[in-house]
């Protein structure tokens, strides 16, 4: 009797769990084809999302390139106009080269000194001379040790212009901020020679050390001799008549022509004063005048007589 009662709840149980197996097997289904779903989406996410991908490198290429075609064609312009410039600038040298000579352009800067004790002079003018003088370290050194650390505090600079032919000597008192000088003179024709020197203040006696006979320095009282100029000649300021003509020749420069004319005897008789006095009017004075070499008195704020 208990045998069979257990075979029907076994029958009883069965449709229970295929029921469930349906519901399982269902349920399955559904996940299994939610899953593949969601693979489905993502493969198709990243295949979308590719060819966005592919397409956007595939923009920055052409943009890429579009730059690069537009920097070699401003290359190649660049390159043309230079090509241009560089004909035209050999065009016109080549025109300049025919059209006047070349001279070669040379620049020297010229130094401040030469650190070399000298005095030179030059004639600007038949009446204005033009000195120029420099004195070495060296020499500076030698009148500190001989005379002390204050000696161009105790002296002053002096220029003594000497005349040869009427021999006479006129003292010039110049400053020691100066290299150069400008000196009008009232005897043209006649030679100069001009000394640099020192002169000790008058309330200053020159004190004897024995480095002035080891060194040669030239000292004669107060003064002190620093250097010698050149020896020259100064130029005639009036006209020289190697012959006396009645008549003057004129010539013209560009047409070559020749003309003649007449001069009176008083200028080159007896009445040469006449003449230049006619000439220079009120600026001759009459006890300046000397017929041999009539001229003008010069004026100016430093007169060597």
């Amino acid at each position: 009797m208990p045998k069979s009662t257990n075979g029907t709840e076994k029958e009883k149980k069965t449709p229970k769990k295929i029921e469930k197996t349906k519901k399982k097997e269902t349920i399955d289904k559904k996940s299994v084809q939610e899953n593949q779903e969601v693979i489905d989406d993502k493969k198709f996410y990243k295949i979308e999302h590719k060819s966005i991908q592919n397409k956007v490198i595939n923009n920055i290429k052409n943009f890429i390139s579009k730059i690069i075609e537009m920097q070699e064609k401003v290359r190649r312009d660049e390159e043309e106009e230079k090509e241009i410039k560089r004909a035209e600038r050999s065009e016109s040298k080549a025109e300049k080269q025919n059209e006047q000579p070349q001279y070669l352009l040379e620049y020297y800067d010229l130094p401040f000194r030469y650190n070399e004790t000298v005095v030179k002079i030059l004639a600007q003018t038949p009446k204005r001379l033009f000195v120029y003088w420099d004195i070495a370290d060296k020499d500076k050194q030698t009148y500190l040790n001989a005379f002390g650390d204050s000696f161009f505090n105790d002296t002053y600079p002096v220029l003594l212009v000497h005349n040869e032919d009427k021999n006479t000597t006129a003292e010039i008192t110049i400053n020691d901020f100066a290299n150069s000088w400008y000196l009008d003179i009232v005897n043209p024709r006649d030679k100069y020679t001009i000394q640099i020197g020192r002169k000790f203040k008058a309330h200053i006696k020159p004190q004897i050390c024995p480095e002035i006979e080891r060194t040669n320095i030239a000292l004669s009282n107060d003064y002190l001799l620093v250097a010698m100029s050149n020896k020259l000649e100064i130029p005639n300021d009036h006209i020289l008549f190697e012959e006396f003509k009645p008549y003057v020749i004129y010539r013209n420069v560009k047409t070559k022509q020749e003309e003649t004319k007449k001069i009176t005897d008083s200028i080159y008789k007896n009445g040469l004063k006449t003449f230049y006095k006619e000439l220079y009017g009120e600026a001759l004075e009459e006890e300046t005048f000397d017929m041999l070499n009539p001229s003008s008195v010069g004026t100016s704020s430093s007169i060597a007589k």
